[in-house]
């Protein structure tokens, strides 16, 4: 396809809107849920799990921080694969990355609504349930279509409403918290046995899924290859110590006690009292919302990125790859994926894709993992050979002090090359034994997604259809 839509597409997307991009990606509404099943699971040691494992992430969200600097195109995920393994994976990568994307956003509207019809209970029922769906799903399209930057002052406005309730419970609750009492408590806590660590930090693996979110509007970002890194690696560590502080409040404050309402609205509750639980609940819906509009601005960009690369061909990806003159925005995959995610919120049909929606996401950050092992090694092999040619073009003066790239081994440079190195492989390591944790089920979902995806790809891309088609 040709680039001339593409670069139709404006760099809407600054430093504070790509960490704006991952905070909103990752806060949604796990975090409201998140620590009575922590407590339950880890006692006192659940808030200590989310520095430990949000440790471990990092490794992934640096690896996707190096992909984006190495290509700074829209897509994500789906030019990693393309680059790393060619067109079928990256068809593969998109299409179930896209249903996993797609069934969050539906499911997200259901949450919203659930925490909304506390306040409004007819939202929940009959009708009004489906009008509701339909309105948010109205808003969320025209929000995208209208433009990126209107999307992303929107992104900035519920980011704040997001983000102020949350200061105000960790402040007003740490100036309440009687800190003699809780760190006589922290200093007894004893590490729980591997197994029940395992099953904790499968939880927090849950609140960290979702900071790809930036790497997707890789080519609507000013200086992605700077931005993006600094976006991921600043805001995920911010999050986890944002977690850690929620999760250690809570402990200390609720305990392990299994509370009557979500858990954060009852720490509000005996924070603020019911004043204090209604804003918190509020915060539910502004948070939800903020995921879903984060999640809407770069899932519609992962049909034009396919397009773009002709791995949608024909009409349709004619289709999807259009940009809006007037409002620079790829605005027919915006509407197919609103419409989409919209049906499967009135239906009910993405509680079946949900089922393996966490395992399509970490076999996705596992194949572009891959991708940047096999880039660091094409890399280095090139470095070779241009050391080996710089050799045999300074024989002749071998007395020369650095003459050659033996003289600069074993220095801090090296060392730091060597990490660089072996991180993926951690990051390789965190997915692998994320991914074992999964369920029967949610493997058989994903091998179905699998197999109607390769049935696809061959239907567009058979040689019989090649012309055709392409």
């Amino acid at each position: 396809m040709s680039s001339e839509n593409k670069s139709l597409l404006t760099k809407g997307i600054g430093g504070i809107g790509a960490a704006l991009l991952v905070l909103n990606g990752l806060i949604g509404a796990g975090i409201f849920a998140l620590p009575a099943k922590m407590a339950a699971e880890l006692g006192a040691f659940s808030p200590y799990i989310f520095l430990i494992f949000g440790a471990l992430m990092l490794a992934i969200v640096w690896c996707f921080g190096q992909l984006a600097a190495l290509y700074q195109e829209t897509g994500g995920p789906v030019v990693y694969a393309q680059k790393g393994f060619g067109d079928a994976a990256a068809f593969q990568t998109g299409f179930i990355y896209y249903l996993a994307r797609a069934t969050a956003i539906a499911a997200n509207m259901h949450v919203l609504l659930l925490y909304a019809g506390y306040v409004w209970p007819e939202l929940n029922a009959g009708i009004g349930k489906s009008f509701a769906i339909i309105a948010l799903t109205t808003a969320l399209i025209v929000v995208n279509i209208v433009g990126l930057k209107a999307a992303m002052r929107s992104l900035d406005t519920i980011s704040v409403l997001k983000l102020l309730p949350f200061v105000a419970l960790i402040a007003v609750g740490y100036w309440q918290l009687d800190f003699s009492t809780a760190l006589v408590r922290s200093s007894e806590t004893v590490v729980p046995a591997f197994d029940t660590i395992s099953a904790g930090a499968l939880l927090t693996l849950y609140a960290f899924i979702g900071f790809e979110t930036v790497v997707v509007t890789s080519g609507e970002t000013s200086s992605p290859k700077k931005t993006i890194p600094r976006a991921l690696m600043l805001t995920v560590s911010g999050i986890a110590i944002f977690y850690f502080c929620v999760q250690w409040l809570y402990w200390h404050t609720v305990g392990p006690a299994k509370p009557d309402s979500a858990p954060l609205i009852a720490l509000a509750n005996m924070i603020f009292g019911e004043t204090g639980a209604l804003i918190m609940t509020l915060t539910a819906v502004v948070s939800v919302a903020g995921n879903l509009l984060a999640n809407m601005i770069s899932t519609s960009r992962l049909t034009f990125s396919m397009a773009q690369q002709s791995l949608i061909p024909g009409e349709l990806g004619s289709v999807l790859g259009r940009v809006h003159t007037a409002f620079a925005t790829p605005y027919f995959s915006i509407l197919v994926l609103g419409l989409f995610a919209g049906a499967m919120a009135l239906s009910g049909s993405f509680v079946w894709l949900a089922i393996s929606s966490v395992l399509a996401r970490l076999v996705v950050y596992a194949v572009c993992v891959a991708v940047l092992i096999k880039a660091q090694r094409a890399s280095l092999q090139r470095a070779s050979l241009q050391s080996a040619s710089s050799q045999s073009s300074l024989q002749p003066i071998t007395s020369e002090k650095g003459a050659y790239p033996e003289d600069a081994t074993a220095t801090p440079a090296s060392s730091v090359k060597l990490i660089r190195r072996l991180i993926p492989f951690v990051a390789l390591a965190v997915c692998a034994w994320s991914i074992a944790q999964s369920s029967t089920n949610a493997w058989l979902f994903l091998l179905g997604e699998l197999v109607v995806g390769a049935l696809l790809y061959f239907f567009y891309f058979a040689p019989s259809n090649k012309e055709s088609k392409g």
